[in-house]
């Protein structure tokens, strides 16, 4: 039998408990369970459901009103809309003439009544404040501490202000993938699609989980009837929108308001209009061509960032404004804070600290972000980002093998995935260009290659065959190959580099040199080291004439002819040559430069040449030194010394750890470079005819 209780208003009404005040929303169709929704059942008896648009917290918190009702755990459930303070008020007031009889037309009073009912009475409650929009909005509003009642809060908001006696904060993120292909695939069954579909945890993973996404991309699938790699396919096509691929505002499903597309939206007006004001847009449009999975705060708070949100926040600055002025304007800690106000909006979460901290941001968000903007402005802005990441790269070819150079390699990536079509009218592209060199020197010749071969194509299309940045890109592909071991398109790359740039430029351009040393260094690694030799010899001559005051080139140049002079008629006195070219390259350069250590690896090749193998150990036991402390034992420059050094060994006598040295290099080879490698391959049979009796490596 029901429990009945009559207020003590005169126009209180006869209430029934349980009693619901407010409208419970419908239940998703194909609700999907997950973990975040029993751990609201846990204590505090206050929970704040705080994440990004779309992460289903509505449908979480309803999910577990419902079963407080079914189960008799609460007499009284209270659903308010919380968007506004007005909307706050008006339901505690409607709550409070429902079971106490309150005047609900004296607004302030009604909710005075309620929260003091709450306070006193025995009756066990919960408040559900759905979709709080602002934190301050529930100043005085909060209900009480007290062990019959539960408050449950969801909110895009992360603010300090949220926590509170008795209150905890509960992020609620998208679903996790096991979650998401369950839920996609109830989904299309419900449609009559019950066989399961191949691609359906691919899309999910396109979607990056988020349950309104899902919802909305399976009603697009169903009403089109499409299979998910139809769907895929549109997805991924650039020239749709976010808005083509899902449903119209009529054909939503579970009562959506609005399109994924359009959800976040508000969130970026409310950042846009916390302080400092107006700075919370332009980081964001930043972050939406970078990396999803983390982006360095330190791209986005410096220098070009703040160019760039200057350049949006005022269209058109005083002509008479120097670089410094304008970033006077945004200080860094500026820059800083709005980022903080777009994690307090959870349209990007912060992780780690100081120099180490990211910003990450779901993909949607970023193409959301992406779509709103002009052809010509989101080109601008892909340039910039791409400046921003040059700024913050470490400098030097040994620091490319730090995370923090890789942490930057993905996000140029992102970006070029994003924006490769568009930056090249702006002059965007120079980025792409360094950070595909930097994947060379970090050990990742391949990597470097596939890269510069898009970027030549690229470079062809929208510049010219002749364009000196075409020249260049061609010129570092033939290098990298060579690195890589594609001598014969090496040799075709850098001889058409050549030719264009003796056309371009004329013989003595520095440009024209840098590519006859590729080419002369190419035709050594070839077995023509006269040839070598010789090339070296006419640019050193083109140098001299032209370039005196490029010194270290000078002794480079110098140092190489002798090289390849001596490694065509080895002998002790070619040695002693190469030797005083060394001590004045180290001389102009310093002892650990990247110059300098390659030189090295040749003056212990030809010290071996010419029989001195005791010297070539030497020679190269301090470069493996150097390059274990500058690169790390796992890099491929490093493994192709420790290869050589271990061969070295054997042909000094030295078999039983010259053994013990190649193995480790084969295990090492193995694990970084993959079994099929070329130089995983030299050293398993380095390794074979070593044990067969044969020493040289």
């Amino acid at each position: 039998m029901e429990n009945v209780y009559y207020g003590v208003g005169a126009t209180a009404p006869r209430i029934a408990w349980p009693h619901v005040v407010g409208v419970l929303p419908t239940e998703a169709h194909c609700f999907q369970s997950r973990a975040a929704a029993d751990t609201v059942t846990d204590t505090p008896r206050c929970r704040i459901l705080s994440g990004l648009g779309g992460v289903g917290k509505t449908q979480l918190a309803a999910r577990w009103a419902r079963k407080a009702l079914q189960t008799e755990a609460v007499d009284l459930l209270v659903w308010v809309n919380a968007g506004t303070r007005q909307s706050i008020e008006a339901a505690y007031a409607q709550a409070a003439h429902e079971v106490d009889g309150a005047d609900p037309a004296d607004l302030r009073r009604a909710v005075e009544h309620f929260l003091a009912w709450l306070q006193r009475t025995r009756r066990r409650w919960m408040i559900v404040l759905d979709d709080l929009a602002d934190p301050g909005d529930l100043r005085g509003l909060w209900p009480p501490d007290r062990f019959e009642g539960q408050v449950v809060v969801t909110t895009r908001r992360r603010d300090a202000a949220l926590l509170g006696q008795g209150r905890a904060v509960i992020a609620v993120a998208p679903f996790t993938p096991a979650e998401s292909l369950a839920y996609l695939r109830t989904k299309l069954a419900a449609h009559g699609r019950t066989r399961p579909d191949p691609h359906a945890a691919e899309l999910a993973a396109e979607l990056g989980h988020l349950p309104l996404a899902l919802a909305q991309a399976a009603a697009y699938l169903a009403d089109q009837g499409l299979p998910c790699a139809q769907y895929l396919a549109r997805l991924r096509d650039r020239r749709r929108s976010l808005a083509d691929v899902l449903p119209e505002h009529d054909g939503l499903p579970d009562d959506h308001r609005e399109t994924v597309a359009a959800v976040w939206g508000l969130s970026v007006e409310r950042a846009d209009r916390l302080r400092p004001r107006g700075l919370a847009r332009p980081l964001l449009e930043l972050a939406s061509v970078l990396d999803s999975n983390g982006i360095p705060c330190s791209v986005l708070t410096g220098e070009a960032a703040r160019v760039y949100a200057t350049a949006v926040m005022t269209p058109e600055p005083p002509d008479d404004l120097t670089r410094q002025q304008l970033l006077d304007r945004i200080p860094a800690e500026n820059a800083a804070d709005a980022l903080r106000n777009l994690n307090r909006l959870s349209l990007v979460s912060l992780a780690g600290e100081g120099d180490e901290q990211t910003v990450r941001v779901h993909a949607l968000v970023q193409r959301a972000t992406r779509e709103s903007l002009e052809p010509d402005h989101f080109a601008e802005l892909a340039h910039m980002a791409g400046s921003a990441l040059f700024f913050a790269w470490p400098p030097g070819v040994y620091a490319q093998t730090l995370p923090r150079a890789q942490l930057l390699r993905d996000n140029v990536d992102a970006l070029y995935a994003v924006s490769k079509d568009a930056v090249w009218a702006v002059d965007g592209y120079h980025i792409f260009i360094h950070s595909a060199g930097t994947y060379g020197h970090a050990g990742m010749a391949s990597r470097a290659v596939t890269l510069f071969k898009e970027l030549y194509e690229a470079a062809v299309r929208h510049l010219g065959a002749d364009h000196r940045d075409t020249i260049q890109i061609q010129t570092d592909l033939g290098y990298w190959q060579t690195h890589g071991g594609d001598v014969d398109s090496a040799a075709d790359d850098l001889m058409a580099a050549l030719v264009a740039a003796r056309s371009k430029y004329g013989d003595d351009h520095m440009e024209t040199i840098e590519i006859s040393g590729h080419l002369a260094t190419l035709m050594g690694h070839l077995g023509a080291p006269l040839t070598a030799a010789e090339l070296f010899e006419n640019l050193l001559e083109a140098l001299q004439r032209g370039h005196p005051e490029e010194r270290s080139r000078i002794a480079e140049a110098r140092f190489h002819a002798v090289f390849w002079r001596g490694m065509a008629h080895p002998d002790p006195h070619c040695v002693d040559a190469l030797t005083k070219r060394y001590d004045e390259l180290c001389a102009e350069t310093g002892a650990e430069s990247e110059g300098v250590v390659g030189a090295a690896h040749n003056l212990a090749s030809l010290r071996a040449e010419c029989g001195d193998l005791k010297g070539a150990l030497a020679a190269l036991e301090e470069v493996l030194r150097i390059e274990v402390r500058s690169r790390g034992e796992d890099h491929p420059q490093t493994l192709i010394t420790r290869h050589n050094l271990a061969a070295y060994r054997a042909e000094a006598g030295d078999i039983a750890r010259a053994e013990d040295e190649l193995e480790a290099v084969l295990r090492d080879r193995r694990r970084v470079l993959g079994e099929e490698h070329p130089s995983t391959a030299n050293t398993l049979r380095a390794l074979s005819e070593l044990r067969e009796g044969d020493v040289r490596g």
